[in-house]
């Protein structure tokens, strides 16, 4: 069973999304990755920000003969990368939380594969940084699925409003 992480690529449209991204993201299971090892960095113009404790992973998974489901929120902590973009990674007090789901929902798996599904996504929400970011403002997106690998693009250059599914600029409030 592999849960695609290509649902974070969705939103941003077809035109900036990596095709080299989709076919290394199929190869990731969230059931078998090391939460260390995943990591998102994302480049932000001028005059945009994160808003805190908004950047999360949820992972979710059902089994249809039992009426199971198993649904977790992990926090993902920011770092400064080397080159100016801001890594979010799994909180390192989520590490043990994430490691006993990825457990059950492969025994699940073990038990009824066809029964067993999921999905995993990442939300945060966006903010505006003193007078906000220029009308045409674009954001890249990497990531990393294994600590000892570079981070590869996911995203390319892509307008702000289609990445944070907005309106306008106008929809962002000020950053705390």
């Amino acid at each position: 069973m592999k849960y695609p992480l290509i649902a974070l690529l969705l939103v941003a449209g077809c035109s900036n999304i990596v095709p080299s991204a989709i076919a290394r993201l199929y190869s990731v299971s969230p059931m078998e990755a090391d939460p260390s090892d995943i990591a998102v960095a994302l480049d932000l113009p001028d005059g945009i920000g994160v808003r805190q404790g908004t950047a999360k992973l949820l992972l979710t998974a059902t089994r249809s003969d039992t009426n199971e489901t198993s649904a977790a929120t992990y926090i993902l902590a920011a770092s400064p990368g080397r080159d100016g973009s801001t890594v979010y990674a799994i909180a390192d007090r989520d590490f043990g939380r994430l490691r006993a789901q990825q457990s059950l929902i492969r025994g699940w798996k073990d038990a009824a594969g066809d029964a067993t599904n999921g999905s995993l996504s990442a939300g945060l929400e966006g903010c505006i940084i003193g007078a906000g970011p220029a009308d045409d403002a674009a954001m890249s997106i990497n990531m990393r699925t294994a600590k000892e690998d570079a981070f590869f693009p996911l995203i390319r250059r892509a307008p702000i409003t289609d990445v944070m599914e907005l309106a306008d600029m106008e929809d962002l409030k000020p950053c705390d």
